[in-house]
């Protein structure tokens, strides 16, 4: 083999090499995209492993006026559905599902401090069900409040809030006042670190309280529901996502239904990366929370890595090509010299 030959070889084998290596990062990056977001990862939480369970969200734009009264018809015809299903937990005394729903609101609070007051305006998400298990919030101080309080008189702040009003996020049973009622803080937590939720946050302070506690804030005029989340069985792939959408009787002008447990699959991101950019048209107004936002933003991340890594395909695709046309020429020339040979050999 001639100097030049060898070369060719080399640079051939290093180019390979580098995309291979630069394809497998892209999609060590896709994965990490996706377990930066705590929130898409509530069916993993769930089920400890042991079955298939999907997380399907429902968003609502404030023209679908969703209230409790359509959270609670939605369970009740969940229960109904998994049944006419033959789905079952094994044991009749475990929860087979779980779900969660929140609402925004801006809502002043205050703080009374040793000499003055003072008050901050902040993002209100008003929450129901089991909305921590879905959004396992990183807790700096106290602990999360539960739909079972007794006295649904619990609130927790963000890290910026506390400091905003105590100078400190060691202050578990403090309390805050609003609209001249006072609640006791559960806790203080710190936001998740990634660029996507920071971004889509933005820079006003967030407050969590119990939709139970801002509607008797409000007087029984509690901000309308605009997310509701469930974590369900999903024996047969697209089971749970039909309940949801059967149960939520879907409108497009009013609603959006997301998967959150396939948004970041190969598939998913092949039709997003592909699809001309359809995705990320939105045709009617459609306020999404600030973690949905977090997954959109990192959904065209992640479509940009997939884009990505199949470009880095090209060249060991094309060098493989090459390598079976190779191969196909030369057993070809094998397999015609040994027919030649054969027929000789009869003929003598």
């Amino acid at each position: 083999m001639n100097t030049a030959k060898r070369q060719r070889y080399i640079f051939i084998a290093a180019a390979n090499t580098v995309s291979l290596i630069a394809f497998a990062a892209m999609l060590i990056l896709i994965l990490n995209l996706k377990t930066a977001l705590p929130p898409q990862l509530a069916a993993s939480r769930w089920n400890g492993g042991e079955g298939r369970f999907s997380q399907i969200s429902v968003f609502y734009s404030e023209t679908a006026k969703t209230d409790l009264n359509t959270v609670y018809t939605m369970r009740v015809n969940v229960d109904r559905k998994l049944a006419e299903n033959s789905v079952e937990a094994e044991d009749p005394d475990a929860r087979l599902w779980i779900d969660a729903f929140s609402a925004p609101a801006s809502l002043s609070v205050s703080s009374q401090r040793s000499d003055h007051t003072v008050t901050a305006d902040v993002n209100c998400i008003a929450t129901g069900g089991d909305y921590f298990l879905f959004h396992p919030l990183k807790l700096l101080s106290g602990c999360y409040y539960s739909e079972d309080d007794l006295m649904q008189d619990r609130v927790i702040l963000d890290n910026n809030l506390a400091w905003q009003l105590f100078g400190s996020n060691d202050i578990q049973g403090m309390t805050v006042v609003i609209n001249g009622q006072r609640f006791y803080i559960a806790g203080v937590i710190l936001p998740d670190g990634d660029s996507a939720t920071e971004y889509a946050m933005g820079e006003k302070p967030v407050m969590y309280m119990s939709y139970t506690a801002i509607e008797k804030l409000t007087g029984g005029s509690p901000p309308l529901i605009t997310s509701y989340e469930a974590c369900l069985p999903d024996p047969v792939t697209g089971l749970a996502e039909s309940i949801v959408r059967d149960v939520s009787q879907a409108d497009d002008k009013n609603i959006r239904i997301v998967n959150n447990t396939e948004r970041f699959s190969l598939k998913s991101l092949w039709k997003r990366t592909f699809d001309g950019g359809k995705s990320a048209a939105e045709f009617y107004p459609m306020a999404y929370p600030f973690w949905e936002n977090a997954a959109r933003i990192t959904e065209e991340r992640a479509s940009d890595a997939f884009a990505a890594a199949l470009a880095f395909l090209i060249i060991p695709v094309c060098t493989a090509l090459f390598l079976l046309r190779a191969l196909y020429r030369k057993l070809r020339l094998i397999l015609g010299s040994a027919v030649k040979k054969l027929a000789e050999a009869v003929t003598i």
